[in-house]
């Protein structure tokens, strides 16, 4: 597999395909058209692969920043939606087709020193908002019955969900999610991972919210690892005993 679903969530686990957000070079796994396939099949959204085009990665990427910009600001954080402001239409990650620049909100006398990107931060976070519900209001996914064969007394016994659409229906399916979680009960439940170089995000519904990790096999056991190892790194040497000390 060429993709990762830590979350339970495709919303969530869509995002994650830009890992490692804040480091000097994040990785990138939607880098082609045929990744992004890659992800629709693997995710388990369509049984093939949608054919996705360089239009669509396009978009798919528009969804995904701006998506990202939204649950970061639910999570009290504004440097996605900045880097939307300063990017404008064109630029990387940034919303594409939204109608326009994003320009700063109206302001008398602004402050001398005022940080023009928390100015437009507004006007970044309605643009975001209108690209998710822009790719909400899309057609959905295709769901049909599929039935291989008819059972001795008739019916269905061989019945399965078949799931098929196009790359802007998949696309269509992780904004709708999307919009029920930042605009429902769900958002309370919104956390970032707990490894520093992991930027996932995933809804904790842990007993008692005590969940630190988007998956414990993985960012969980690395934390605890280095932990154990820098533990061992700083402990003092053992002294000899008074009673294990040998006397000529």
């Amino acid at each position: 597999m060429n993709h990762a679903f830590p979350c339970g969530t495709l919303a969530l686990d869509f995002l994650g395909t830009l890992r490692a957000r804040r480091n000097p070079v994040p990785a990138e796994k939607l880098g082609t058209p045929e990744l992004l396939d890659d992800w629709f099949v693997e995710s388990g959204m369509f049984d093939a692969a949608p054919h996705a085009d360089k239009a669509d990665l396009t978009a798919a990427l528009e969804l995904r920043e701006s998506l990202y910009a939204l649950v970061e600001d639910r999570l009290g954080g504004r440097a996605a939606l900045a880097a939307l402001a300063e990017a404008g239409p064109g630029g990387p990650g940034a919303p594409v087709t939204s109608g326009g620049p994003v320009a700063t909100a109206p302001h008398a006398d602004p402050a001398p020193h005022a940080d023009p990107a928390a100015l437009a931060a507004p006007a970044a976070l309605a643009a975001a908002v209108a690209v998710l519900n822009r790719y909400a209001a899309a057609p959905p996914v295709v769901v049909q019955l599929g039935v291989d064969g008819a059972g001795s007394a008739g019916g269905i016994e061989n019945a399965a969900t078949r799931r098929s659409g196009s790359a802007a229906q998949g696309l269509a399916a992780v904004a709708r999610e999307a919009v029920e979680i930042l605009g429902g009960p769900d958002a309370a439940l919104l956390r970032e991972c707990g490894r520093p170089e992991c930027t996932q995000v995933y809804l904790d519904r842990s007993r008692g919210h005590r969940r630190e990790w988007c998956a414990m096999r993985t960012c969980g056991n690395r934390v605890k690892v280095s932990a154990y190892r820098s533990r061992h790194r700083t402990a003092p040497a053992p002294t000899p005993s008074a009673t294990s000390t040998t006397h000529a």
